[in-house]
């Protein structure tokens, strides 16, 4: 049973039949994650009852209200248990920013968790099986304190019993036995790579020139081309993002599986890999998340497939106006819009990594189009082949 440690002194606790009276306005993402269990809930065969399962508290420290959502709390009449599990429930970390909008930080599978009070409050969670880390068993648990570092939540702490800490509440006596501590992940996640404010009007100039060196009738409509150009690029930032956070610092250094979903809290993990081949899964937006490897990840990927339009994508654009230096090592092309490209990367304070990319453009409306891309976190740089192929096709200009 997933158990929760919820003093009323942390701050505003929320239930399902109080949320629409709390205050402040409760954020938008936060309603529709609400509403979401509530049909489910009612899909079930239940009904929404009664029940604490999100806390109100500044878990960042600039002064405003955060949310917490444990989905195993959430209390569906006629159907116990229904979000939890095998003992096992969803915790949600959403922050919120200046306009009152919120957005998720920190998603994973927890036996338990409590809220510490302070000023920012803190969030001590409790993990079991494989997720504890190398040499972890499924009877393995752990138990660690979430760290805010200004981008998510990462395990700061690491703790052998949560009810052996002298700053505990003390609604958390109670706390979910632990018997072993948290293992500690190999290297620290590199610091995020900010855009620059002149990153659009460079890249929209950098566009155009290419566009017309390629065509002189490019002209007429190269412009417009270009700010579509740049949505792709602003629309793969969150993707971009998560790839950049997972790779090693320095070469040789390993990301450990557990470490690697800390580092991606925006990513929805799954309970279980979607296939035997993968270590862990889930869901960053509408790209599908498939990680390779453990105890240590191999590879982190990022898939997207819709039918009749066109992929709105561009990661080599989103990397390079980050200071990505990426250099095309190999191409191949099947078709107008139908490609696989490999990259060798260099990025400020991470190992050199390799890049491969493949998309495919829907040649009719009931066809598929996929993009995907594959990145390598073992640190080491790719070698260029003996003899490389070139791309030329305009439609895919990188």
């Amino acid at each position: 049973m997933l158990r929760t440690f919820l003093p009323l002194a942390l701050g505003l606790c929320l239930s399902a039949v109080a949320l629409a009276q709390a205050r402040p306005p409760i954020p938008s993402v936060l309603l529709d994650h609400m509403n979401d269990l509530d049909q489910r809930c009612v899909a079930a065969g239940g009904r929404a009852g009664e029940g604490r399962f999100v806390v109100a508290q500044d878990f960042t420290g600039d002064g405003r209200l955060d949310y917490l959502l444990s989905e195993g709390d959430y209390n569906c009449v006629g159907r116990p248990g229904l979000f939890r599990q095998g003992g096992v429930g969803r915790v949600d970390i959403f922050v919120v920013d200046a306009r009152n909008a919120a957005r998720r930080v920190y998603s994973d599978q927890l036996i338990g968790y409590r809220v510490l009070a302070g000023k920012p409050a803190k969030v001590q969670i409790a993990r079991q099986g494989t997720a504890c880390g190398a040499g972890s068993n499924a009877r393995t648990q752990c138990a660690a304190q979430l760290g805010w570092n200004g981008h998510g939540f990462g395990e700061a702490v690491a703790v052998s019993d949560p009810r052996t800490q002298p700053d505990a509440a003390p609604a958390a006596k109670a706390a979910t036995p632990v018997t072993s501590a948290a293992a500690v992940a190999t290297g620290s996640t590199p610091a995020p790579l900010a855009v620059p404010p002149e990153a659009r009007p460079r890249f929209l100039a950098e566009c155009r020139q290419t566009y017309v060196s390629r065509s002189a009738d490019a002209a007429r409509w190269a412009d417009d081309q270009c700010v579509a150009d740049w949505g792709k690029v602003t629309e793969s930032a969150a993707a971009t993002d998560a790839l950049l956070a997972a790779l090693p610092a320095s070469a040789g250094e390993a990301v450990l599986l557990a470490s690697l979903r800390q580092r991606l809290a925006s990513v929805r993990w799954a309970a279980k890999p979607r296939s035997r081949e993968l270590s862990a899964s889930g869901r960053l937006g509408k790209l599908e998340v498939s990680v390779t490897g453990s105890p240590a990840a191999k590879t982190l990927a990022v898939n997207w497939m819709e039918v009749g339009t066109e992929p709105p994508y561009d990661l080599v654009g989103a990397m390079r106006v980050r200071g990505v230096a990426l250099t095309e090592i190999a191409c191949e092309e099947f078709g107008a819009g139908e490609w696989q490209r490999v990259f060798s990367g260099s990025a400020p304070g991470r190992a050199p990594f390799r890049l491969e990319l493949a998309q495919r453009i829907a040649p009719f409306a009931n066809s598929n189009s996929y993009y995907a891309a594959t990145i390598d976190l073992t640190g080491r740089a790719p070698a260029p082949p003996a003899s490389r192929s070139l791309c030329s096709n305009p439609s895919n200009l990188l």
